[in-house]
């Protein structure tokens, strides 16, 4: 983190002597995915590490050393506008940045994602995944199969025939390649059944710890709640895109669903970890949503720090935490 805090030193201290500010107070800070320093109650991190997930730590970091103020800074400009559009829905002082070059540029908040619609010639599979088992899930123009929150098949292009879509087993881009390789490229219906079949084995409350309940606890948690929506509240719950799309299928991303408590809207955004950027991406889920809902972060048993909880209450809407104790392990 040398290398990190030389070069935040260096971009803060540019800027301050544009607008003719004295750097030479600032005091080097501990931040895990950076680097950081402090100046009174003002705060500067430069987030190196999943920075488009450094919203969330970022501002535990301001609330632990107790600042008025917050820059955070990234490299790239789309990942600023992101952050910037989530930073504007919290009661905190809070300017993101972006490096252009070796300059400082303030970023605009990024407009919400407009929905994808799932080409046609992808919804022709929806019925050779239900009559399978799985679940079609649609996200960001993506068409799935899923067993309670796992991905076992995805519809894809076809590469080798212009205007034509294929469907592929597997859980993740890998496992698609390989079962390509053992069973060719046609995915065959009895196929995906038996792959359901196995899944549904692992993925069940109380099920011995396997690499098929390991991946997407999230999305699990997304389907207890929503057969009992009543854990959170709810009188029912639907699936629901998150604001932006998922890079993969290995990291834990919290998922959204959307459904109405008590005749209002509402927002629950699941997470099966500690997860120190939930916060503000479910805020940006519920802007992407309904910015009127109520909004409910779903959690596993012991991954909700105090700091978090406070974090949700200083949104310009709080939010609230629910621990499902039924999702124990």
């Amino acid at each position: 983190m040398r290398l990190a805090q030389l070069r935040l030193k260096a971009l803060v201290g540019s800027l301050q002597s544009r607008q003719d500010n004295d750097s030479s107070k600032l005091l080097a800070s501990d931040f895990s995915i950076g680097a950081a320093f402090i100046v009174g109650t003002e705060g500067w991190v430069l987030v190196t590490q999943s920075p488009e997930r450094g919203l969330g730590p970022a501002l535990l970091w301001m609330h632990k050393y107790h600042l008025s103020r917050l820059n955070v800074i990234v490299d790239a400009q789309d990942t600023a506008g992101v952050m910037a559009r989530r930073a504007q829905l919290f009661d905190l002082d809070v300017m993101v940045w972006f490096v252009d070059g070796n300059v400082l540029t303030a970023a605009k908040p990024a407009p919400v994602l407009l929905p994808l619609n799932v080409p046609d010639k992808y919804r022709l599979f929806s019925k050779t995944i239900e009559r399978a088992g799985a679940t079609v899930v649609c996200e960001h123009g993506v068409l799935s199969g899923e067993v309670l929150g796992l991905e076992v098949c995805r519809v894809v292009n076809d590469p080798h025939i212009e205007n034509k879509a294929r469907l592929e087993i597997g859980v993740g881009s890998n496992d698609r390649e390989l079962f390509q390789m053992v069973n060719g490229s046609d995915a065959s219906e009895e196929s995906l059944t038996n792959v359901v079949k196995t899944v549904l084995q692992h993925r069940q409350v109380g099920a011995a710890m396997h690499p098929l309940n390991r991946l997407g606890a999230e999305r699990f948690l997304r389907e207890v709640l929503i057969a009992k929506p009543g854990l959170v509240g709810a009188h029912h719950l639907n699936r629901a895109e998150p604001p932006v799309a998922r890079s993969n299928l290995k990291d834990a991303i919290p998922c959204v669903a959307f459904g109405e408590a008590l005749n209002r809207p509402v927002v629950v955004v699941c997470s099966a970890i500690i997860d120190t950027d939930l916060v503000p991406f479910a805020a940006d889920a519920r802007l992407h949503l309904e910015p009127g809902a109520e909004l409910v972060l779903a959690v596993a048993p012991n991954n909700v720090m105090p700091s978090m909880t406070h974090l949700a209450d200083t949104l310009h809407q709080p939010a609230r935490f629910i621990v499902v104790d039924e999702f124990r392990r």
